[in-house]
């Protein structure tokens, strides 16, 4: 589940006696009006956006909001209207996150005698996955891993030198 940053929607109430609560409107893509969607807020000056509104979690894209008071007999006031659209949607996820092998060079005092030290690859293709060998690599590569989403897990390929 992607994480959305929650905004908070905060307006000054109104002053006039008979309101009895609010009216958000958003469109997606801007020109918000009263034909917009919209959710009855009741007797509120802020929401947290998307939590406090019932379906406003469906917005994929830039929104423009409005916002406007109630009376006891459902009149609406003129909106007021947030013109900057906000972004309530998330990116799209990286497709692929690996590790790649290490290579270490070690001396004890003379150059000929430098040990050469070479860790496995291992490259994951998706989240939440198992590994099996990934037998692309050239048999002078280390041998690496490639996660699989149906659970099975096999030996590791490759020839080391």
């Amino acid at each position: 589940m992607a994480k959305i940053k929650k905004r908070k929607l905060i307006w000054k109430p109104s002053n006039s006696a008979q309101v009895v609560g609010y009216k958000l409107y958003w469109s997606e893509g801007g020109n918000v009006d009263y034909q917009s969607a919209c959710a009855k807020l009741g007797n509120v000056n802020e929401v947290v956006l998307p939590d406090d509104i019932e379906g406003f979690d469906k917005v994929k894209g830039p929104v423009e909001l409005g916002i406007s008071a109630v009376d006891e007999l459902g009149n609406e006031s003129d909106l007021v209207i947030l013109k900057t659209p906000y972004q309530f949607n998330v990116p799209q996820a990286p497709s692929e996150l690996w590790m790649e092998t290490l290579q270490q060079y070690h001396t004890t005092g003379k150059a000929s005698e430098a040990s050469h030290e070479q860790e496995t690859s291992i490259r994951l293709v998706e989240t939440n996955a198992t590994l099996k060998p990934d037998t692309s690599n050239a048999s002078d590569q280390p041998p690496a891993m490639a996660a699989s989403p149906d659970g099975s897990v096999t030996g590791v390929g490759g020839s080391s030198s």
